[in-house]
Formats: structure tokens, C-alpha cells, sequence
């Protein structure tokens, strides 16, 4: 089971939870006792709402703990160095934007910093022996590995020369879910870190072992250290066979950097990330659907027999399906995968055209809002082709005062009295065929003249680099615009592929707030999914400003 699975799994538990809780609210008549039924099915929710994968990063300083965590994330924000540089706790975790988040020792308020500030605020040098009592700094970044529900944790170096950073360290222990011990090929699993490991041995479930700096050592050395700390460490942990893992922090981030996949193998950072995700999608995961799914069955019990019988009909076979999948050893070269296109953390946008036609919009309307309420050429103009549509007239309405209206207006009103008088006198009362009912808008022209504009230079842009699709969103009715205008059919695959992918991910984006608003969690919902949904509802039918039709009902 990959971590876009397993996520799915959470959001088909949710739905069970939601159908009974349901249930169990209706049996309730006392309005004041509701709370009580909802009790036990907002818990299961809390759950899967704060439900995240707590990787912490220990090791001696100077080896490599904040390089390794730049490299499976892809991007450099952790401070690095030579010296013992993290004196406080420093947690990641997924974030729309880049920001720090602070909380102090004996206090409940959260300070906020700019990333830019954290060596200030975590290093040795910045923030002496913890001096600003700085109990956990919390890093939000917008890297995809993250967005899944990952939790790293970067903690003060062992064996450092101030005894309160490997205190810090030690103290940390028993939130540790999977601990990942940083050594090096300079002097490999030192006393400091086999005391820490046999400590932490006892709680975590999990135990990897990585050799950092393999770039300073030939494969001789390599393969001698590799055989050393495999055999010193099977001995702390009773027995337990540990693979160490071989990696240069620093050639696996240049290579995420520079899309370098034959360097990032090189680096040894892809082998140990997927080693490290297979484990936290499947055994990690296992053990808490195994627990979720567990708990979510006895409380069915709880329910009238028919409606909770159905509903634990349907928890079996959503766990069977995930028991399936998470034992399937299926090799993914023998199954065929549905193809999708690639997203980085911050890949879903509003539609590229529906914003720059709503900015075209807002130009168009500065001006023509002063040449209506000032100009008598345009006054008659404007009457005589019917004033905008019901769409731009109250666009129009936004932009303009009440005085401006006043003397724009009139004209118009008129105008559209006098047509009204040749239709009674004519004796045809029906107003569907009249020009009246179908002004020619103004700004519908701009509109339209800008779509056909923006059209073009996308369609360009993605027929010379069509790499370029996966920098900008669309939404359908866009979509169709630029489809019947593309020649080569690999482009339009991959802007249907592109599309497909946002959709998905926003639908993911509304589940997460979904399920963190009812667990009432709202704290932990991240600014992609307090966005989502509206971003839903603009991606399937455009920008409300710019899309919004309007019918007329037959009679």
C-alpha cells in the first residue's frame, strides 16, 4: 500500500464514521443529549485527523542529520554546518507556505518566525544552550513528502561538548515512532550513539541506520564500515538485523535539485527514502488501520442491528480490500499503472485564463465605469446597444458609486421605455426575440477578445516546451478552449493528464478539511484545504465572475 492509498482508506473510514454518527444523533430525541451519541464517533475522527508518521532524525553533530533531511525533502531550508548548530527541538511538517512556529517552555501562546530566522532560533550560536527556552520550533514547508502525513523531527546533536543538547535529545525518546540514526564513515557508531540507540531500542518500532558522507570514502572502505555498524548494531538491538544504509546527504539534494535521477541514486538517498516509505506505508500504517478499523466495529455495535450491520458490512469489505492490498508483493513493472501526471506541492492554482480575464475585466471596468458616468457619447452608445449582461451589470454595479449609476443610467432606462411602448403598440407582449433581452455586452467582448488571446500564448507556450503544462491549472470549460486549439495529441494528453491530476489532488485537499473540521481540528488544516473548497468548484465550472450563465425558463 503506496501513502496515496493508504490515505484513501482514511477517507473511506470517514465516511463510515459520518454514516453513523448520523444514525446515532437521529435516535437521540432530548436535543441536549445529542452531544453524547456524537461523543464517541467525533473521537474516531480525531484520530484520523491527527493521524502523522513521527520520523525523528538523531545522530552526533557534524553528521549529516539537518543534510539528510534537505535531501528527502528536496529543498535546503534546514541550517547546516561544522559545528553543533541544533540546540532545540526542531520539528517538519507540512505547510502551504514557508513559516516557523514556535512554542516556549512554561507558556501556551505560539510565537511565529520567518525561515530565514531559524538559525537565530535553533542553532548554538543563534540561541546559546536554548536561552530563549525555545521547547519545540515547527518548520511548515510545502514538500509533496510531507503533505501525506509525514513528521520529521530534527533534534540536538549526541555527545556534543553542552550537555543540555544531548539531554534534549534523550528526553525526546518516547514520542519517537521511527527513529532514523545519522553516523558517518569518519568515525562510525560512536559510543554516544550506541548508548542512544539502546535506549531508544526499547520504544520505537522502528530502527534505521544510516552512513552519511559515502562520497569521502572508496568501496572498499564503504563495504568494511557498512559490515561494521551492521554487526555493532544487531548486538545493541538484541539480535535485531539491521541494514545500514550508505548515502551522501549532499550529492542526493543537488540531485533533487537538478532533477539528477542517475545522481540521486548515485547518492543513495532514493534507495534509503524508499526503503523508509515502504515501511510507514505498510507496517506503521497497518498497525494503526488495524486499531482504527478495530474501534470503528465495536462502536457499529452501538447502533440499531439493521443500520449497523450494513455499516460493518461495509467496514469488512473495506478491510479486505485493505489488507489485500497491503500484502500484495505485486512487482509494479507487472501491473499497468494509470497514467498521471506530476505534481509538486504547490502545483494546484486557480484557472491561468479565468484570472486573466477577471484582471482584464477589472481594466475595462476602471475606465468605462468614468467614461459612463461622465460622457454623453458613451451614455447614448451604451443605450443604444442594450447595456451589459446580467452577468457585467453587476460587475459594473461593484465598481461604480450610486451617483455614477445615477448619471450613467438614465439613458438607457429610456431607452429600453420607449422599445417597451413600440412592443404594446406592435401587440406583441413577448419580450424572448427583442434586442432588449440580448444587449450586445461590452464586456463580453473584452472577454471574449481575451480568451482567444490567452488561448494562443498558452497554446504556444506548451507546444514548444510541453514540459510547461505542469506550471499552471485550468478549469474544464478553459480546458476545452485550449484542447480545440492544440495540434500535436502528446500536448493535449498531457494537459488532460495535468487536469486530471488537480482534480484529484483538490478532491484529496476537501476529504483532509472534511475530516479535520469534524474532528474539530480546524488547527491542523493546512491553507491548500481551507482553499479547496471553492478552488473545487472554480476548477469544474470556472470563476464564478467569469463563467455564470444565465437562462431563460420557457413558459
Amino acid at each position: 500500500m503506496d501513502l496515496k492509498s493508504y490515505e484513501q482508506v482514511k477517507f473511506d473510514l470517514a465516511e463510515i464514521i459520518r454514516s453513523g454518527e448520523l444514525i446515532a444523533v437521529d435516535q437521540v430525541k432530548d436535543p441536549n443529549k445529542k452531544w453524547q451519541a456524537e461523543q464517541p464517533w467525533r473521537e474516531l475522527l480525531t484520530r484520523l485527523a491527527e493521524d502523522r508518521f513521527t520520523v525523528v532524525v538523531a545522530g552526533r553533530f557534524n553528521r549529516g542529520k539537518s543534510s539528510l533531511m534537505n535531501a528527502i525533502l528536496g529543498m535546503d531550508r534546514l541550517p547546516t554546518g561544522v559545528i553543533p548548530l541544533t540546540s532545540v527541538i526542531t520539528s517538519v511538517r507540512y505547510g502551504t507556505s514557508e513559516r516557523v512556529l514556535l512554542d516556549y517552555y512554561g507558556s501556551g501562546l505560539r510565537g511565529e518566525a520567518k525561515l530565514e530566522e531559524l538559525p537565530q532560533l535553533v542553532t548554538e550560536k543563534g540561541n546559546p544552550g536554548n536561552v530563549q527556552r525555545i521547547r519545540v520550533a515547527e518548520i511548515q514547508l510545502p514538500a509533496e513528502i510531507l503533505r501525506r502525513g509525514f513528521y520529521f523531527v530534527d533534534t540536538p546533536g549526541l555527545g556534543s561538548a553542552i550537555f543540555e543538547n544531548s539531554q534534549t535529545t534523550e528526553q525526546f525518546i518516547p514520542e519517537i515512532d521511527v527513529l532514523i540514526l545519522v553516523t558517518s564513515y569518519e568515525s562510525p557508531l560512536t559510543e554516544d550513539e550506541i548508548r542512544f540507540l539502546r535506549q531508544a531500542s526499547h520504544s520505537v518500532r522502528a530502527v534505521f541506520v544510516v552512513v552519511n558522507k559515502h562520497d569521502t570514502a572508496n568501496p572498499q572502505t564503504r563495504q568494511e564500515v557498512l559490515d561494521y555498524v551492521a554487526n555493532t548494531a544487531r548486538g545493541v538491538l538484541d539480535g535485531r538485523t539491521v541494514k545500514p544504509f550508505s548515502v551522501s546527504a549532499r550529492d542526493g539534494l543537488a540531485a533533487k535539485q537538478a532533477n539528477d535521477m542517475e545522481a540521486l541514486k548515485a547518492s543513495g538517498v532514493l534507495v534509503f527514502e524508499e526503503e523508509l516509505i515502504r515501511f510507514l506505508t505498510t507496517e506503521r500504517s497497518r498497525l494503526f488501520l488495524s486499531a482504527t478499523f478495530d474501534r470503528v466495529s465495536n462502536t457499529l455495535t452501538s447502533l440499531p442491528e439493521a443500520e449497523g450491520e450494513r455499516l460493518a458490512a461495509e467496514l469488512r469489505k473495506l478491510r479486505e480490500q485493505s489488507d489485500a492490498e497491503s500484502e500484495s508483493t505485486v512487482s509494479s513493472a507487472v501491473v499497468r499503472q494509470p497514467q498521471r501526471a506530476r505534481l509538486d506541492a504547490r502545483g494546484v492554482t486557480p484557472c491561468e485564463m479565468c484570472r486573466g480575464v477577471l484582471h482584464q475585466l477589472l481594466d475595462f471596468f476602471r475606465q468605462y465605469q468614468y467614461d459612463l458616468a461622465t460622457r454623453p457619447e458613451t451614455q447614448e452608445e451604451h443605450a443604444r446597444n442594450g447595456g451589459f449582461c446580467p452577468l457585467h451589470t453587476w460587475h459594473y454595479e461593484q465598481v461604480a458609486s450610486p451617483r455614477g449609476v445615477c448619471t450613467a443610467y438614465p439613458r438607457l432606462l429610456k431607452h429600453t421605455a420607449e422599445s417597451l411602448r413600440e412592443i404594446a403598440a406592435n401587440g406583441s407582449m413577448k419580450l424572448d426575440a427583442s434586442p432588449l433581452m440580448h444587449p450586445s455586452c461590452p464586456a463580453c467582448t473584452v472577454r471574449w477578445n481575451t480568451e482567444d488571446r490567452l488561448v494562443r500564448l498558452i497554446v504556444q507556450k506548451v507546444e514548444k516546451n510541453p514540459e510547461s503544462t505542469e506550471a499552471f491549472s485550468l478549469c474544464l470549460l478553459h480546458l476545452q478552449l485550449v484542447l480545440a486549439h492544440v495540434d500535436d495529441e502528446s500536448v493535449s494528453r498531457r494537459l488532460v493528464l495535468r487536469e486530471a491530476a488537480v482534480l484529484e489532488r483538490t478532491a484529496e485537499d476537501m476529504q483532509r478539511y472534511a475530516i479535520k473540521h469534524d474532528a474539530l481540528r480546524r488547527h491542523l488544516v493546512s491553507q491548500e484545504e481551507n482553499d479547496a473548497p471553492l478552488l473545487g468548484l472554480q476548477l469544474l465550472t470556472g470563476h464564478r465572475s467569469v463563467n455564470a450563465v444565465f437562462t431563460i425558463r420557457e413558459i
